[in-house]
């Protein structure tokens, strides 16, 4: 299932939920630049969100995080949003 285009954070955000099994296409565009974040369902009930080696300036990529965060919020996702291989940040338990 295709959802629409939204932007956040100035970030045009495209996702297409269960591309195989319980990973989705999760991609990202911002000034002519567009690239593809990891995306899944975790055993866990989360949905997983990786974009940490997406190798942005830090100031671009906490403008991300600041989008991915209102993306997740406004579609109702409990998300774990890893923001490094070892850290991550929930809205959920």
């Amino acid at each position: 299932m295709v959802m629409k285009n939204e932007v956040h954070h100035g970030w045009v955000v495209k996702f297409t939920k269960n591309i195989h099994m319980y990973s989705h296409d999760l991609r990202v565009s911002k000034a002519g630049s567009e690239y593809q974040v990891m995306c899944e369902d975790t055993p866990y009930g989360f949905v997983g969100i990786w974009p940490y080696d997406l190798n942005l300036e830090e100031s671009e990529y906490q403008n991300l995080l600041q989008g991915l965060r209102a993306w997740a919020k406004h579609k109702g996702f409990k998300y774990r949003l890893y923001t490094s291989r070892e850290v991550y940040e929930s809205n959920g338990t």
